[in-house]
């Protein structure tokens, strides 16, 4: 339904309109906008004991709470009992200064009565305890070798089932996980590794901190038999690897280019963020997860023929794009997932040149186009509930495919200007698309209203139709969008070609239905081609 014709608001007063649309739902779509102005989590401290004989896991998790307003009561996300698959997680009490507080436990919400009202900038540091089998997040399970592994795995909004949160990006917060395993297990995690002490009964203790603010996405232990190798320092941030033993050799060349990364983007954006980088072999759901500081692969990303190179570009990328910078809500997940896809192209155009750079953006383009056809929605999807849903072409291809076009539209001086810019005003907080779009018009001096409008915000992309004919000198060039719905407003550029096998490029300014070029040529015209110097997300019907 179409509530205004072109005529009569023009796209820049539609555009408007929308952002202030999603400026006043971003949080509320997502049913955390009262506790996202009531408090803000600084600490996490999450004492985890594991063992063999059972599944059942035994945690206490010291809370530091910060009030931003007068407040009595709050809600942490925490996955109760099921009293038909028996997990999830009970609660034995909660503390504040060595007084237990009322609590109820129910519609996997914790809610906490302090039985007083805190003003706004106190802060509190509440105990809780509590026990069970998780049913999500931390995966208990075995690896393709057999032996038993313990797993964090929390996107999107699954650290719930084991950790007692605020599980939403828009909250972000240090942590510091203290785990009693069998001595057998090493324990990987989040930050730096501060002690290992082996106890009594085939016991250890082992702690790793983050000093850096990460959401709860983010934050995981990884427990299992590692081999474990020590790359080089990249000024002065270790980093490693940790591969199962039995794929030891195969692991440890595969994972060799993980220093490769961190070294491209330190130089393209900025300062790696965090004090170590670990890359893991693991036994999760994704074939990787951008763990701040611990990356996570699949298992079966080990093989010994050097094939991960690019998943190993993708997953650092997120170190700056959706771990030190956060999106503040799900539906702006583009945020990450673009930047970590398009980075990664980056990459490759560093390493693997123009072609490959250009192939793979091929690539992209007809991904986006195939899932267009199977679901037709904008990259910013506020309808989606279920945000693994989220993951998709729209987020990833097609987002990166708006990176693309963006510094096409600025120039490379302009677009990684604003990247260093956005990293650097954003670093270790949160953002939404508005945010970054302020960066670039601040740094561009130019309105993208429009720009942001059209590609993120609209369904779809330019379905293009050519036509041509020539008459003696004279060619005329007739080019129709005829997708559904919205004009899109675009550069084209024409690569002309004579019979004779010269060529000739044309730019085109692309702003209505139907737009006609013509242009004087002694020679004969074999061919008009679209976009020859891949510049534009679009479909050429024949």
């Amino acid at each position: 339904m179409q509530i205004y014709s072109n005529e009569e608001l023009s796209m820049k007063h539609i555009s408007i309109l929308f952002f202030l649309i999603l400026c006043l739902s971003n949080l509320s779509a997502q049913n955390h906008y009262n506790r996202f102005e009531s408090i803000d989590i600084q600490n996490y401290i999450f004492e985890i004991h594991l063992n063999d004989s059972t599944n059942r896991i035994e945690g206490r998790a010291r809370i530091k709470i910060k009030f931003l307003k007068p407040t009595q009561k709050i809600q942490l996300d925490f996955v109760g009992k099921s009293d038909s698959t028996h997990t999830g997680m009970e609660v034995s009490k909660i503390n504040l200064n060595e007084n237990q507080l009322k609590f109820t436990h129910q519609n996997n919400q914790l809610e906490i009565d302090y039985n007083k009202i805190f003003n706004a900038g106190e802060l509190v540091e509440i105990e809780v305890e509590y026990a069970g089998i998780p049913a999500d997040g931390l995966i208990i399970s075995k690896n393709k070798f057999g032996d038993r592994t313990f797993f964090g795995d929390n996107w999107p909004d699954r650290a719930k089932n084991w950790l007692p949160t605020v599980d939403h990006p828009s909250d972000k917060a240090t942590v510091e996980f203290q785990v009693y395993a069998p001595e057998k297990y090493q324990v990987v995690s989040n930050g730096i590794h501060i002690e290992e002490t082996n106890f009594d009964k085939g016991m250890k203790y082992t702690r790793w901190k983050e000093n850096v603010p990460i959401p709860t996405k983010l934050m995981v232990i990884g427990v299992a038999g590692f081999a474990v190798l020590s790359n080089e320092n990249f000024k002065e941030v270790p980093v490693s690897t940790w591969v199962f033993p039995q794929n030891r050799e195969q692991g440890f060349s595969d994972y060799s280019v993980g220093d490769k990364a961190i070294r491209y983007f330190s130089e393209l954006i900025g300062p790696f963020p965090y004090e170590k980088l670990a890359h893991v072999q693991s036994n999760t759901r994704y074939g990787g997860m951008e763990n701040a500081s611990c990356i996570f692969y699949s298992q079966n990303s080990v093989t010994g023929k050097n094939q991960v190179e690019n998943l190993f570009a993708h997953e650092t990328a997120h170190q700056w794009f959706g771990d030190a910078v956060t999106e503040q809500n799900w539906h702006h997940v583009w945020l990450s997932e673009g930047f970590a896809t398009y980075l990664t192209h980056l990459y490759e155009e560093h390493f693997f040149g123009e072609e490959f750079f250009k192939q793979s953006m091929e690539k992209d383009r007809e991904r986006v186009i195939k899932f267009a056809k199977r679901k037709f929605a904008p990259v910013i999807d506020t309808t989606i509930e279920n945000y693994n849903q989220l993951l998709n072409a729209n987020s990833y291809q097609k987002a990166g495919w708006f990176l693309h076009m963006l510094r096409m539209e600025t120039g490379d001086s302009v677009f990684f200007k604003s990247l260093r810019e956005y990293y650097l005003i954003f670093r270790d907080s949160t953002a939404l698309t508005k945010d970054f779009r302020q960066i670039m018009e601040k740094v561009s001096d130019h309105n993208l209203d429009e720009f942001f409008y059209q590609w993120l915000y609209q369904p779809g992309f330019p379905q293009i139709r050519i036509k041509w004919g020539q008459s003696g000198s004279k060619v005329k060039i007739e080019i129709m969008q005829i997708q559904p719905g919205h004009i899109f407003s675009f550069p084209l550029e024409l690569k002309i070609e004579s019979a004779d096998g010269q060529c000739v490029l044309k730019k085109v300014d692309i702003n209505r239905e139907k737009h006609y070029v013509e242009i004087l040529t002694p020679n004969k015209i074999k061919s008009v081609i679209p976009d020859p110097n891949t510049k534009l997300l679009f479909e050429e019907i024949k």
